[in-house]
């Protein structure tokens, strides 16, 4: 399947180095990726890494959607970051399908980091707990892998479902920003200038690359994207226009610590952008990110109720780059800040 897009590399390359628990089988059928049943050869081994604390009603689903991979050699890794709920119940009654290693609150950083550490495939995928896989996910990400020996990871568009107690209208929707696929070495724009929806179990990375870094441990909003760019930045990214994973929006999810959020800051922008593995190569992208970030922070305080302190980080968002006004949700929530 040839992209529509694709960027030269040499260049770039010298300068680097859920739904609900009783899911039917049906219903994940209707999310099924055409396409892509051919089997790979030699069928090589991904290793599915699933952090999870206190996910137990939303587990089940996320583990039966690995196991009804098209492609079979897996080995799913469940990382319970000190759960109290009957998450070690849920997992047993998938028996010996599944490693499962218990640790001490630490974070989901440092359950990923420890998924990491145990995981044995030659490709590696993260997914929440609360998210889920298309039956097709795997195979289709890990064939374009296996056929282009110089792509690093696969990305790829997402499905949005949103359960009724999380507000909007309820249902399984697919809105991308990108409708191409793309071959890219500078996938981290992307990313860092949210141009893509991205979500953490839509990429399926070589296992070389994916433990060459680790995520984050000092920060716990934006971990991911921390990770992820230094991924972006030392690899060549595929990105799959057809949807491989399901993004589930409830409560819990939506439900965010503004303490810490608060506290945090901005100390996202200066990970990601004081980290000596970029050398200043991305500085600049950097003011458009803080915007970006003030922006983000803004609508964490306004969902919060918090509303003075969602405009004044909006306003900080649009001073840093005043073009950013025309982002109509993050400019709508402004408004309506003053209700």
């Amino acid at each position: 399947m040839p992209p529509h897009r694709q960027e030269s590399r040499k260049a770039a390359s010298a300068a680097r180095c859920r739904m609900p628990a009783e899911t039917t089988q049906e219903s994940m059928n209707k999310v099924r990726l055409k396409g892509f049943t051919r089997p790979v050869p030699d069928s090589p081994l991904v290793s599915i890494i699933i952090p999870t604390y206190n996910y137990a009603c939303y587990l089940p689903t996320a583990l039966q959607s690995c196991f009804t991979q098209t492609h079979k050699n897996i080995e799913v890794i469940v990382v319970d970051d000190g759960s109290t709920d009957d998450t070690r119940r849920r997992v047993v009654e998938f028996k010996d399908r599944v490693h499962y290693h218990y640790q001490p609150n630490r974070g989901v950083s440092a359950a990923r980091n420890k998924g990491l550490d145990l995981a044995s495939g030659e490709y590696i995928n993260f997914l929440d707990a609360d998210d889920y896989l298309t039956e097709d996910s795997i195979a289709a990400r890990l064939k374009i892998l296996v056929q282009h020996e110089d792509i690093g990871v696969v990305v790829s568009n997402s499905y949005r479902q949103r359960e009724p107690e999380a507000g909007g209208t309820p249902g399984l929707t697919f809105k991308p920003k990108v409708r191409r696929d793309i071959i890219s070495d500078r996938f981290y724009e992307h990313l860092l200038l949210q141009e893509i929806s991205f979500a953490t179990c839509t990429a399926l990375l070589r296992g070389t690359l994916a433990r060459r870094f680790r995520f984050p441990t000092d920060i716990t909003n934006g971990e991911d994207i921390a990770y992820f760019s230094k991924i972006f930045f030392c690899a060549r990214v595929y990105y799959l226009a057809n949807p491989t994973a399901v993004v589930v929006k409830h409560p819990d999810s939506l439900r965010q610590d503004i303490k810490k959020i608060r506290d945090q800051d901005l100390a996202l922008v200066h990970t990601i952008f004081d980290d000596p593995l970029y050398g200043g190569k991305l500085d600049y992208l950097r003011k458009t990110f803080t915007s970006l970030s003030y922006l983000s922070l803004a609508g964490s305080f306004y969902r919060a109720a918090d509303k003075k302190l969602a405009r004044k980080y909006y306003r900080a968002g649009i001073k840093h780059k005043p073009r950013n006004i025309l982002r109509v949700n993050a400019l709508s929530k402004f408004l309506r800040s003053y209700l």
